[in-house]
């Protein structure tokens, strides 16, 4: 069923910008029940924005043409944040590399950016369970735990997706998880 968006964005940088290149850093393990790439190569992604949770959508046919759309409480801070979340704030131009591997990269992915959520407890999780579990075992812990604390996505997200837990259900989670 059809489900209009909240907020929409039709962002054109004036630079490239690959948002599935970008935002796959984010991405915790194939199974990351927060990030999906669809059959159309949708990138959908849901997170907890201080407003509320949100579920967004980035589709793109050229590097330097995306829309966005988001549903849910957190949809307009999502829409108003997600530019500099996929490098409007970055200045390619600026970037000249004399090392011939950066030179090959850059040639390679130039729509790569560094992303910048803003979002400091989404990163710190994850990034703790790595510390404490290895490789793997961490992203599948990181999946467990998001599917068994996390909250329903708000809008027509792809099947399986869910939104990363509070705070407050963070700390509600047994250290045996």
């Amino acid at each position: 069923m059809f489900q209009p968006p909240d907020e929409s964005l039709h962002w054109q940088p004036g630079f490239p910008v690959d948002a599935r290149r970008t935002l796959a850093a984010l991405r915790r393990g194939h199974h990351d029940p927060t990030h999906r790439v669809t059959p159309d190569r949708a990138l959908w992604r849901t997170a907890l924005t201080s407003t509320g949770p949100v579920t967004y959508r980035i589709r793109q046919q050229r590097l330097d043409d995306l829309s966005i759309d988001a549903w849910g409480p957190g949809a307009r801070e999502l829409v108003d944040a997600i530019p500099t979340e996929l490098g409007a704030g970055d200045h390619p131009e600026l970037f000249r590399p004399d090392h011939p591997f950066l030179q090959r990269a850059l040639r390679r992915m130039p729509g790569l950016r560094v992303p910048c959520t803003g979002r400091l407890f989404e990163a710190l999780v994850p990034a703790i369970i790595e510390q404490r579990v290895v490789g793997l075992d961490a992203q599948a812990a990181f999946t467990r735990l998001v599917r068994a604390y996390g909250t329903e996505p708000p809008g027509p997200a792809p099947q399986g997706m869910r939104v990363p837990p509070t705070p407050k259900a963070w700390s509600s989670v047994p250290s045996w998880g």
